[in-house]
C-alpha cells in the first residue's frame, strides 16, 4: 500500500467527501452497531481526516484512529486536537492493550490488492482484539460493481460543502488480472466558481472489489466467525458490511 493522497489532495478529499457522505448518519450507524455488541474500546482503521473521531471519543471509553496516510492524519489532528491518532499499516498492527472492537471504515479494504494482504490484515486485527472481540468492516460488492462499470465507464459525482461546489470525474475499467477483481480508477477533482471548473488535482489508483465468498473464506482462515452481513448503499458503491467475532 502506498501513500494514497499527497497533502494537497488530502485537503481536497477532506472537503469533497463532506458533501458525498453524511458523516453524522455514518457515525450513528456504527455507534448503534457498537452499542448492540457492548463495545467500549474502539480502534478505527482508515480513520482518514477524522470525521468520526470526535463522536466516538465522546461516546466510548477509548477511541484510537489509525491511518496509513500522514497527510490525512495531519488534517485529523488539526480538526480534533484532543483525538488520539497514529500512523500505521493495517496489515501490521502493534498494540500493547487490546481492543474489544476494531473497525475498517470507508471501504478501505479496497486497497488490499491480493489475498496475502487481506489475510495479513485479518490476522493482524485478530491479534489486536480481545477474546470474542468484534471486527466490523465493509467491502465493495464485486458482482454489482463490475456489472455497473461494464455499462458505465465514467461517472461525475457532485459535492457541496461550506458553500463550495465540487465535482469529481471518475473513469474506471476492470483490470486484466485474472486472480482478483481489480479496478483501474482515475479521478480528476474540480471546484466550480462562476460556472468555471477549476482543476484541483487528479489521482489514479488500483483497487479491489470482493465477492462474499472471497471474504468469507479469508475470515474463516483468519479465526473469525461472521455474525451478520449487511447490504449498504453508499454515494458511489454497493457494499457489504461484515460484523464478525474473534474465535
Amino acid at each position: 500500500m502506498g501513500e494514497l493522497y499527497n497533502e494537497n489532495l488530502a485537503r481536497v478529499y477532506d472537503e469533497i467527501y463532506q458533501g458525498f457522505i453524511d458523516y453524522r448518519a455514518e457515525y450513528e450507524f456504527y455507534k448503534n452497531l457498537c452499542l448492540d455488541y457492548n463495545s467500549n474500546r474502539i480502534l478505527e482503521i482508515a480513520c482518514g481526516t477524522g470525521n468520526l473521531a470526535k463522536s466516538f471519543t465522546s461516546d466510548f471509553s477509548t477511541y484510537v484512529g489509525l491511518d496509513f496516510s500522514e497527510s490525512m492524519l495531519k488534517i485529523a489532528k488539526k480538526k480534533f486536537p484532543e483525538g488520539y491518532f497514529i500512523q500505521g499499516d493495517m496489515r501490521h498492527l502493534n498494540f500493547v492493550k487490546h481492543f474489544d472492537t476494531i473497525l475498517i471504515t470507508g471501504r478501505s479494504t479496497s486497497y488490499l490488492l491480493d489475498n496475502i494482504d487481506l489475510i495479513q490484515t485479518f490476522k493482524s486485527v485478530h491479534t489486536a482484539l480481545e477474546d470474542k472481540g468484534l471486527f466490523i468492516f465493509d467491502c465493495i460488492n464485486a458482482e454489482l460493481f463490475i456489472t455497473y462499470i461494464l455499462k458505465n465507464s465514467s461517472v461525475v459525482h457532485k459535492s457541496t460543502y461550506n458553500n463550495k461546489q465540487f465535482e469529481r470525474d471518475s473513469y474506471w475499467v476492470k483490470n486484466k488480472n485474472n486472480n482478483y477483481h481489480l479496478i483501474d480508477w482515475k479521478s480528476s477533482y474540480y471546484q466550480l466558481k462562476d460556472i468555471k471548473r477549476m482543476e484541483l488535482g487528479e489521482d489514479s489508483t488500483l483497487f479491489r472489489v470482493f465477492t462474499i465468498k472471497e471474504v468469507t473464506e479469508a475470515l474463516q482462515h483468519s479465526g473469525f466467525k461472521i455474525l451478520e452481513i449487511i447490504d449498504r448503499e453508499t454515494y458511489a458503491f454497493d457494499t457489504n458490511l461484515y460484523v464478525c467475532q474473534k474465535i
